[in-house]
């Protein structure tokens, strides 16, 4: 034999060696995949509902995890809201400049989209007024840029919001 299919068979040898590895090891009972039933039964416990004594309960236990973000309306430059977050990344609660108590949030779902500079990261949630849902907030991420989309639940009147770069965006204490 030569020494090219020598190294040929060499190769080949090793690339089969390894892939054989690799599958062994995603085999390994280590990693049992859970029942569908398991599955089903898990999503249905994380679908109970939440009422506004929950949400402020698991807030507060967090307080010292929390993040903010200061956002600008974009009809009106004087109106300002702050989303706090989770270390988790999602938010908890949303508070409008001038109003003194703030408002739950319970997440709903999420989107991630490829492409672009950035990928782009759309939470949804629901706002908790009373114990009831008064309204959604679409929350869109990219990059450095945040945005906020509250849409009112009596009349389904949108309001559009920006993330405020020149107020601490990312902070640890609300801007207001």
């Amino acid at each position: 034999m030569t020494f090219r299919k020598i190294l040929s068979v060499s190769v080949i040898a090793s690339t089969l060696f390894i892939s054989c590895k690799d599958n062994s090891e995603k085999d390994s009972p280590e990693q049992p995949e859970r029942p569908k039933q398991e599955v089903v039964e898990t999503e249905k416990k994380q679908e109970t509902k939440i009422d506004s004594a929950t949400l402020s309960n698991e807030s507060e236990s967090t307080a010292a995890q929390l993040d903010y973000i200061c956002y600008t309306s974009d009809s009106n430059k004087n109106k300002r809201i702050w989303i706090e977050f989770a270390k988790n990344g999602k938010a908890q609660k949303v508070k409008y400049e001038g109003q003194k108590e703030t408002i739950d949030l319970k997440y709903t779902e999420e989107e991630f989209q490829k492409g672009g500079a950035h990928p782009t990261i759309i939470t949804y949630y629901d706002e908790i007024y009373q114990g009831e849902v008064n309204g959604t907030y679409k929350l869109t991420h990219s990059g450095v840029w945040d945005y906020v989309t509250y849409t009112r639940g009596k009349d389904g009147k949108e309001f559009n919001y920006t993330i405020d770069h020149e107020k601490d965006p990312y902070g640890d204490k609300p801007c207001f």
